[in-house]
């Protein structure tokens, strides 16, 4: 159950801009091919030129990469003492144009979650639909409204405050991009993008209890006098075919 989070008169626009490690890199980790032009057969004479932490594979027949993305489980510190390593897969509708009241390049939202003692791996897997949306948001300072959220302490965690809607960012990410989401990260369910009707398969890797709310603790925006919040993420597309 999502708690509600009203945010008065605030009113948030940003636009969506192309998923980068570098500009991704304070929420998590964006996983991809960093050279899809060398092929694994030619991977001697890209040496000097290939990340350090690439090495041949499977008798020359692949590359890899290696620790591009980590999942942290901090379920030892939650309430449950315990997590376990899930993957499942999650099968999403791309939100189009005529199921947006915002417009057919605009985006609301009304939702962000967080997974406080696990880290969460998005892998898009074939299907029909080529590009997502990203929604991030940095923590707050605790205050009184958050204290009954249990959270992990440690360093380099966000700690336990709700999103920092005036710093939230939003990022285009492509179907050979999957995106990690550091652990109590805030950031949007996904968001798919393209014609009703299309859709992009997640593979989905994250440690969970079972517990709901040391797993995901989900809030939902309100905003004074209308019926959406208003908090809206702009996208431009070279592509028109995947407008929202």
């Amino acid at each position: 159950m999502a708690l509600q989070i009203p945010i008065g008169t605030l009113d948030i626009h940003i636009t969506a801009e192309p998923l980068t490690q570098e500009a991704f890199s304070s929420f998590g980790d964006v996983v991809a091919n960093p050279r899809p032009d060398v092929h694994p057969s030619s991977f001697d004479a890209h040496t000097s030129s290939l990340p350090p932490n690439a090495f041949s594979a499977n008798q020359g027949t692949a590359i890899q990469y290696r620790n591009v993305s980590r999942l942290k489980n901090l379920y030892d510190q939650a309430p449950s003492g315990k997590g376990e390593p899930v993957m499942s897969i999650f099968v999403c509708a791309a939100r189009g144009g005529a199921d947006s009241p915002s417009g057919a390049n605009t985006f609301t939202v009304r939702y962000l979650e967080r997974h406080p003692f696990t880290a969460q791996t998005f892998t898009p897997i074939k299907s029909t639909a080529s590009t997502y949306l990203v929604i991030v948001a940095p923590s707050l300072p605790p205050s009184p409204e958050d204290k009954d959220l249990p959270v992990p302490a440690g360093d380099g965690l966000p700690g336990r405050g709700f999103p920092d809607l005036k710093r939230l960012r939003a990022f285009i990410a492509t179907n050979s991009q999957a995106v990690t989401y550091g652990a109590g990260t805030w950031h949007s369910p996904m968001v798919v993008l393209g014609q009703t009707g299309a859709k992009l398969d997640f593979v989905v890797s994250q440690f969970a209890s079972g517990v709901a709310v040391e797993d995901c603790q989900l809030l939902e925006f309100t905003s004074e006098g209308k019926d959406e919040p208003r908090i809206r993420v702009k996208i431009f597309h070279r592509d028109l075919s995947t407008k929202l």
